[in-house]
């Protein structure tokens, strides 16, 4: 979050003479450092990349080409300001960039398809079976933009005159977008429905308007370079009779646009030109197979003909170890190090499937760009600069060497390789000060817990014995909890004993929330002994209260609907809820992380232990760092202000430093018990705000910018109301409502776009 933002916290919160939340805020921060092999990494709180799709532009305008991932898991973009050194990789992590981009969804490529030299946003479509297209409008004063052309391209598959059907393109596949006759546009290869043969779809733009600006697309071969995919394997016939087809496919129409319901598996198209001859070669990386397969072109640009096969690209290109992960890799084709000549990268495109960690493959081009040579240099592209922890990352502080100084410990779903997924616990050691943290890397797997082969390993400290040191718990993917003793003398480093597996209640029933128990240790009752607060996969909490003194601890269910809690999205059955409860003005808070991705704030919690919290920002200072987000903090540079780490399903982290606490609550006030809904968001015309448990008061809408100015007041009794927007222009605001009877308010953010 920017200065701007901070301070409209300030001003609606502080200045507005109604009552005010009291509610920490935080700042984006990446100036810690974190050592991992000897070395400062430079990006470490750059969030983790599991399935990275990577594409070249300038973000900045300062004419450098930055860096844009689009990773599969969560839909989260992740962008990089490229430093520009010469022959080197050299890319910071910029989030700000981030929110310049529309959401997206299942694939993304940036390509310039106008020719003016700024890349355009080609992704899978909002309405499904094919993609839309966004034109990047950017300038030096307006900065990073992009407006939305077209909604699921279309394209005539009965040339010349034929009906318009969409451009079909699956949510799994990746279409090669390139200009595959040389003539200025950009065509598209993609497989056909029933995933046998490639189509060409041609751009007809310079033939029809002598520039390459516009989206014109009719079928030009039904069976590109005469070339079909096996049914049952990745292997090739070249050479094929392509039935269906004709004799010159791009010269003669064909007669039916009709197409089969089967739906192609999925495969991921790069075409390049390998050889300089003018013509395509095509790489392809499907669905159940860990190699890139490459077609060499030995046809023309207007009749394409592959006549050998490569099933281990790029080794017979530079010599170098043929792609070889665990399932479909993706290739993308982009100047990564600086050095004018565009490298291979190579990432799968298999959620849950393939290779998490060491998942970004690069190659550099240590030939030209005319005769590529692609020698192999890393597995980790991006991933060896950051905290990286595979799929899920679980961040907790905790002081294990009883130095006086918070380290760090990251659990995981898991490390994924050939033989599955290894879930293990990070320990990162604070190297720094008081009041100036560093962190090292000591080892990915602590106590070697990862032996114990608990899935999905969430852990959290906390002295739940009452001897005064601190305890540790596991959570697990089968929804159980497991006690850790500390035996270490006092004052020596963390000496965990696994005591209770299965941890049971004091009837002996072993404590169970489902699925994906993430635990907290914490005195949620404020009685002097640590309780137990767990998130799970159905998106509640539960609370289990210590009833004991000393020895092993006995907790007992108190709600598995603790607060009333539930972070699931409307309509969604899994929530993955986790946990944070915390003293802000000795007033005890909650923040929420959920699969959603955004972090649910609670207040109302003091005195309320048995009532329902109330839910002040489902959205918490616009921090969205993926899906399954999973918060703690602690004050780890005795700045007397709660820092915050925020862990995603990509396996990275993301640090927010504690900047101040606005702490106005008047206890006279009562609870706020209301609430209310804004929707659609993004808004474009208008949108409607939806009241619940008003008792038919009096309320006031009020509209903010992002500077703290008032752009619209109403004044409203109705449960529902719409509020135009056509004249406010497009960007990021906040509406306030104010319950003017019992002088209380809640405020959410909403983007308009038109």
């Amino acid at each position: 979050m920017n200065f701007r933002t901070l301070k409209l916290f300030i001003v609606l919160f502080c200045l507005s003479g109604l009552q005010s939340i009291a509610q920490p805020y935080f700042q984006w921060y990446d100036t810690i450092p974190v050592k991992i092999n000897s070395t400062f990494i430079a990006n470490p709180w750059a969030g983790g990349i599991n399935f990275g799709q990577p594409s070249a532009i300038d973000m900045n305008q300062d004419g450098v080409k930055d860096l844009f991932v689009f990773d599969k898991t969560g839909n989260k973009i992740r962008t990089f300001i490229n430093n520009g050194a010469a022959n080197t990789v050299d890319y910071k992590y910029t989030p700000y960039y981030e929110t310049k981009f529309p959401k997206l969804h299942d694939w993304a490529l940036l390509i310039d398809f106008n020719c003016d030299g700024k890349e355009d946003i080609f992704s899978y479509s909002d309405v499904g079976g094919g993609f839309d297209i966004y034109k990047n409008t950017s300038s030096l004063s307006t900065g990073l933009q992009f407006q939305k052309i077209v909604t699921q391209q279309k394209s005539i598959y009965n040339p010349p005159s034929g009906s318009l059907i969409n451009l079909y393109v699956s949510s799994v596949d990746i279409p090669a977008i390139s200009d595959i006759d040389n003539d200025g546009d950009m065509d598209v290869i993609t497989f056909a429905i029933t995933g046998t043969y490639m189509e060409y779809h041609k751009n007809m733009s310079m033939e029809l308007y002598g520039t390459c600006d516009s989206l014109k697309y009719q079928i030009a071969n039904r069976c590109w370079g005469y070339a079909a995919e096996n049914s049952l394997s990745n292997d090739y016939t070249l050479f094929d009779t392509c039935i269906g087809n004709i004799s010159n496919p791009e010269l003669s129409p064909y007669d039916s646009q009709e197409r089969s319901l089967e739906r192609h598996s999925g495969s991921c198209e790069l075409c390049l030109d390998l050889d300089n001859d003018g013509d395509k070669e095509f790489i392809v990386g499907d669905v159940s197979y860990p190699n890139l397969t490459m077609l060499t072109n030995t046809g023309t640009t207007t009749d394409a003909s592959f006549s050998t096969e490569e099933v281990d690209f790029p080794f017979n290109n530079g010599g170098s170890p043929a792609v070889n992960l665990t399932l479909f890799p993706c290739a993308y084709y982009l100047d990564a190090n600086n050095d004018g000549k565009k490298d291979l990268l190579v990432s799968p495109n298999a959620p849950n499937a393939s290779e998490n960690f060491n998942s970004m493959l690069f190659y550099q081009n240590t030939g030209t760009n005319n005769f590529p040579v692609f020698q192999f240099q890393q597995a980790n592209l991006l991933q060896d600069k950051m905290i990286e922890v595979g799929e899920g990352a679980y961040p907790v502080f905790f002081d294990y060497d009883n130095d006086g100084l918070l380290d760090l410990f990251i659990g995981n779903y898991g490390y994924y390789n050939s033989a599955g997924f290894e879930h293990k616990i990070a320990q990162f050691k604070n190297i720094g000060t008081l009041t100036n943290p560093s962190y090292e890397l000591i080892t990915r797997d602590y106590m070697n817990l990862g032996a114990l082969g608990i899935t999905n390993m969430v852990p959290a400290f906390g002295d739940l014995d009452g001897d005064t040191d601190n305890d540790m718990i596991l959570g697990g993917y089968d929804g159980r909890i497991h006690f850790f003793r500390n035996n270490a003398a006092i004052g020596s480093p963390a000496s965990f004993a696994l005591t209770l597996a299965n941890f049971r209640n004091s009837a002996n029933r072993i404590i169970d929330v489902g699925d994906f128990a993430a635990p907290q240790i914490v005195d949620v009752d404020s009685d002097g002994k640590k309780d137990i607060v767990i998130g799970g996969r159905n998106g509640k909490l539960a609370y289990y209260r210590r009833t004991n003194t000393s020895g092993n601890p006995v907790v007992d269910s108190v709600t598995h609907f603790f607060g009333n809690v539930k972070v699931n999205l409307p309509f969604y059955t899994t929530g993955y809820s986790f946990p944070y409860l915390f003293k802000d003005g000795g007033q005890t808070k909650l923040l929420v992380g959920a699969e959603r991705g955004t972090l649910m704030f609670y207040d109302h919690i003091d005195g309320n232990l048995n009532g329902a919290f109330t839910l002040v920002d489902s959205t918490f200072m616009n921090i969205w760092q993926g899906t399954r987000t999973a918060p703690s903090g602690a004050d780890i540079n005795n700045d007397g202000f709660i820092d915050l780490i925020v862990g995603n399903y990509e396996g990275g982290v993301s640090f927010y430093k504690g900047t101040g606490s606005i702490v106005t609550i008047d206890s006279q006030y009562p609870p706020i018990t209301w609430n209310f809904d804004l929707f659609p968001n993004p808004a474009n015309n208008s949108f409607s705000i939806k009241l619940y448990n008003s008792n038919n008061g009096n309320y006031k809408m009020e509209l903010f910018n992002l500077m703290g100015q008032t752009i619209t007041t109403t004044l409203f009794q109705e449960d529902l109301m719409t509020i135009a927007t056509e004249t406010i222009p497009p960007g990021v605001y906040f509406c306030r409502i104010n319950d003017i009877k019992n002088n209380t308010s809640l405020i959410k953010r909403v983007v308009i776009q038109h």
